[in-house]
């Protein structure tokens, strides 16, 4: 969407059009003052919201999707202080399963706080951790310790705070595109925001969300999964981002051959947890839907006669699944991914 956004702007030979995309670290900045409840530096969101010109702007970051509070902050301060005529808060969700897997391969597969965590749920459970792939260990923490994602709680937070401000300010959200429910995302976004628009919006539909190299992946999760406390020079999340997709570039054009994933992690876990995550959140996401008049069909779970119908279940499967897997193969194919890692990271490192 943002990439999309960007390349229509650039397009625009008049002022009827502006987008900007924020700062994350000021946005995380005001965020804790508000949380904190003291005095807001609200500076970088004035100076960004002073020069927006055009008739139609747009401010857009994926952290706003979380903190309905900030949002309503940054929308009472054009409002009040900035006299913008009216503001539209929109936003798009995805079925839980589908945020966590996101997540976990942009984000979480680096960061060391959510690794522990995830392993000491499994220890909890008398799971042997080093028997599962980092991503199954967290959509197995994710399953079993319950704090899923709730659309309906944070989109009645974000009507809560439109109310505040109403009529000057409305809320509108849609399900994301997808193979099965696919719709051209731009086009929905402008019809959801009000901006007229008649130009072919096809040629900015921009469907650009790079991934990292299961290199990458397996091999930094399993770095700061045995690391515990000690120190490492490695980016975190929300660190090295273009460094990593260089390394990414680098496996790929070294035409690394791994062993594959699925001989070693078979996706049969993933797949009935995701399920089960997905039948979990339906009633939820039915009120969602609800709420925000959005197609309920999107978040039918599967019909699958296989279908965990409990987190004991799961956790029986995962038992059934960690006695056949040979701890070797596993070490195997971690060593290799993580060499195969360290080699094209030390190729970029000199190259710089």
């Amino acid at each position: 969407m943002q990439a999309s956004l960007r390349l229509f702007q650039n397009s625009c030979k008049d002022n009827s059009f502006s987008f900007v995309f924020l700062n994350p670290a000021q946005l995380r900045s005001l965020s804790n003052a508000l949380t904190q409840k003291t005095e807001s530096p609200f500076r970088y969101i004035d100076r960004i919201l002073s020069e927006l010109t055009a008739d139609f702007s747009v401010i857009s970051h994926e952290m706003l999707g979380n903190r309905p509070a900030l949002v309503q902050a940054i929308a009472r301060r054009a409002v009040k202080h900035h006299g913008f005529e009216h503001i539209v808060v929109v936003g798009y969700t995805r079925l839980q399963s589908s945020y966590h897997v996101s997540a976990f391969k942009q984000w979480f597969f680096r960061d060391r706080k959510k690794l522990r965590e995830d392993i000491a749920v499994l220890k909890n459970y008398d799971l042997s951790w080093r028997k599962f792939s980092a991503l199954e260990r967290s959509l197995l923490a994710l399953a079993l310790v319950g704090k899923d994602r709730s659309w309906h709680a944070n989109y009645k937070k974000f009507a809560a705070g439109c109310t505040g401000l109403s009529p000057q300010m409305t809320l509108a959200s849609n399900h994301i595109p997808t193979k099965q429910n696919p719709y051209m995302l731009l086009e929905d976004f402008f019809k959801l925001s009000g901006f007229e628009c008649r130009d072919d919006l096809s040629v900015f539909d921009v469907r650009k969300n790079v991934s990292f190299h299961p290199a990458v992946v397996h091999a930094l999760s399993s770095h700061f999964s045995s690391l515990g406390p000690r120190l490492s020079c490695f980016p975190g999340p929300h660190e090295g981002n273009r460094w990593l997709f260089r390394v990414c570039k680098r496996l790929g054009d070294a035409c690394v051959n791994l062993p594959r994933e699925n001989d070693v992690f078979a996706e049969e876990l993933c797949e009935s947890i995701v399920h089960y995550l997905d039948r979990r959140n339906y009633p939820a996401n039915q009120d969602y839907c609800q709420l925000m008049s959005v197609n309920q069909s999107y978040f039918e779970p599967v019909n699958n006669v296989k279908a965990m119908s409990s987190a004991d279940d799961l956790v029986r499967k995962a038992r059934d699944i960690e006695s056949k897997r040979s701890q070797k193969d596993i070490d195997d194919f971690l060593l290799l991914s993580e060499n195969a890692f360290m080699n094209a990271a030390r190729s970029e490192i000199i190259s710089t």
